[in-house]
């Protein structure tokens, strides 16, 4: 709708539909549903892997069932994004959102090892369509100061999601290594509850010969959108920190049971969400580039404090500020990023950002742990917060100053 236009009935109908309590729930439990990838698991893998100690490098294997999903995600999510961007999203979301959980719960029956990476492989490429889908109805929906709030929403929605889920992970793991696969059911009960809600949004129905006329003049610009994909692969590297280093760190310097790390991890994950639902009110007051300085800066301050205090107050306070940074910058950049791309490449955009989101995790581990064999766990604290208030600097400066488009305002 141009900017000057006043709404049609069809705007005003749209509007009453998307902000209906139920549509929203519908909404965000599709895009909360990504958050089960592994962290519902992940507590079962000690009891896997000793199921399968008969199974030739089954040590190396157990961690694939973790892992795996999120490098198939990473290459599928660009195709996933071509793909609802040429044939539409509910087509695509509602079948990937059956076989998701499909593929997901296959592992509480399966008793084979390569067969259930087999399953995982099938579950990434899945996630990889849900994670697009759900984040591009959210463009489609809604404009503006609406967008901001909506997206704020799904951040707390996800992180919400990962707490609980966390949590039930380890609880379904105590009584078997298989239960928590269970868990991977309730997309079956989101999709069917998601199919009686969600629409084709009528703003994505153009017809495909003006789609192709546009495509060789207006074709995908990638690197308009790269530093955005540089910033969420950064940022992901950066947050998971929290659960492949930190852990050690409550267990081997403050000498802590490791009962309490999951506890632990869960306070990232709140804050993360609790302050992704207040975004809206922060861009009132800031510019994007302002949003990303002031989320560098609380990243940063996580390990500042990590560096100077060793006590486990202090760790959760350090958790609560990691969590709040990762919360901001990841729904600052979606915000950014829906707001320069154009309609009819708006879930390819999205896909490259997911896929440099779970590049970052893949590559977090790979990096983080390196540095630490060379510096010490207590040197990469100091080295991220010095790289964070750098980073947070540089984009308060760019906040006074034009940049893009309308990242400083």
């Amino acid at each position: 709708m141009p900017k000057n236009s006043a709404p049609t009935k069809f705007d005003n109908k749209l509007k009453k539909i998307v902000h209906n309590p139920l549509f929203k729930i519908a909404l965000f439990s599709t895009t909360s549903m990504t958050v089960l990838g592994s962290v519902v698991i992940a507590p079962s893998l000690p009891s896997l892997q000793n199921h399968f100690h008969n199974v030739a490098g089954i040590d190396f294997l157990s961690k694939l069932v973790l892992t795996l999903p999120a490098l198939f995600v990473m290459f599928f999510s660009p195709l996933s994004g071509y793909l609802l961007d040429r044939y539409g999203r509910i087509k695509f979301l509602f079948p990937a959102m059956v076989l998701w959980s499909l593929a997901g719960f296959s592992g509480f029956f399966l008793d084979d090892i390569y067969l259930i990476l087999i399953s995982r492989a099938i579950f990434g490429i899945t996630t990889a369509f849900v994670m697009t889908g759900a984040t591009a109805l959210v463009g489609d929906y809604y404009l503006g100061e609406d967008r901001q709030k909506a997206l704020g929403l799904q951040g707390f929605f996800t992180a919400a999601g990962s707490a609980v889920f966390i949590s039930l992970g380890g609880y379904l793991s105590s009584i078997d290594w298989r239960y928590p696969f269970l868990a991977y059911l309730l997309g079956i009960v989101v999709a069917i509850f998601a199919s009686t809600k969600l629409f084709e949004p009528h703003r994505h129905r153009f017809d495909k010969k003006t789609q192709n006329a546009q495509a060789p003049q207006n074709g995908f610009r990638f690197f308009n959108f790269f530093p955005i994909y540089l910033l969420v692969f950064f940022c992901m590297v950066v947050y998971y920190i929290s659960p492949t280093q930190i852990p050690f760190f409550i267990v081997h310097n403050l000498g802590k049971d490791s009962d309490i790390v999951g506890v632990s991890m869960s306070v990232s994950a709140i804050a993360y969400g609790a302050f992704a639902l207040f975004y809206s009110r922060l861009r009132n007051m800031w510019s994007i580039a302002g949003v990303y300085a002031f989320g560098f800066c609380l990243m940063g301050t996580a390990f500042l404090l990590l560096y100077v205090f060793h006590n486990y107050l202090i760790v959760m306070v350090s958790l609560a500020f990691l969590g709040a940074g990762g919360g901001l910058m990841i729904v600052n950049s979606s915000s950014y990023l829906l707001s320069i791309a154009p309609e009819h490449q708006r879930a390819k955009a999205l896909g490259f950002m997911a896929s440099s989101i779970f590049f970052g995790q893949f590559a977090s581990p790979l990096i983080t742990q390196s540095i630490v064999n060379n510096i010490s766990l207590l040197g990469l604290f100091l080295l991220f917060a010095c790289v964070l208030y750098v980073l947070g600097l540089l984009f308060v400066l760019r906040s006074k100053k034009p940049f893009g488009h309308s990242l400083a305002t």
